[in-house]
């Protein structure tokens, strides 16, 4: 027995050492196969997913600077708008004060042609009255010649006196 179990303890490490290299080269086979069928799709997942992440960064990135220069085209576009719009109210402003401007000016011509016909229908006016007047004096004239005419005034001076005088305070009444 004794030797049965020298023999066992001498297979057993024998075995133990087959085990171990058995153990090995079945780790170092599954190790290439894992490196074959594993190990490099896993790693050309990974650069396809860095590839993928970095894209979108990239992309992520492209459309910030995007959106940054949207913006300020944006501004410049709305800052030239309201340039342009206080343009537009100033001209507005300018030609609405020139517009009264003009109306003003044609209001006053107006007022002085206005007064201009006035005074023009005045002096009419003025000279009909003064024609009326003579027309007036030279009747009454008439008539105090043609009153004297058939009085007889030959000699006696205070009828004379007295017919002048109602002549001219007939000639003052009627002015």
């Amino acid at each position: 027995m004794d030797t049965m179990m020298i023999a066992a303890g001498a297979g057993g490490e024998g075995l133990r050492i087959l085990d171990m290299i058995f153990t090995i080269f079945t780790f170092l086979v599954l190790l290439a196969l894992l490196k074959k069928f594993a190990w490099g799709p896993l790693l050309g997942m990974m650069r396809q997913r860095e590839e993928y992440v970095a894209n979108e960064i990239e992309l992520a990135e492209k459309s910030r600077k995007d959106a940054e220069h949207y913006v300020v085209e944006q501004r410049d576009a709305l800052s030239a708008a309201r340039t342009e719009s206080k343009e537009m109210l100033d001209a507005s402003r300018r030609q609405a004060e020139a517009e009264q401007a003009r109306l003003v000016e044609q209001a006053r011509l107006e007022a002085e042609q206005i007064k201009i016909e006035a005074e023009k229908a005045i002096e009419r006016e003025r000279e009909l009255a003064k024609q009326s007047l003579q027309t007036e004096v030279v009747t009454q004239a008439l008539s105090a010649a043609r009153h004297v005419l058939q009085s007889d005034l030959k000699g006696d001076e205070a009828k004379q006196r007295a017919l002048v005088t109602d002549f001219l305070s007939k000639a003052k009444g009627a002015n």
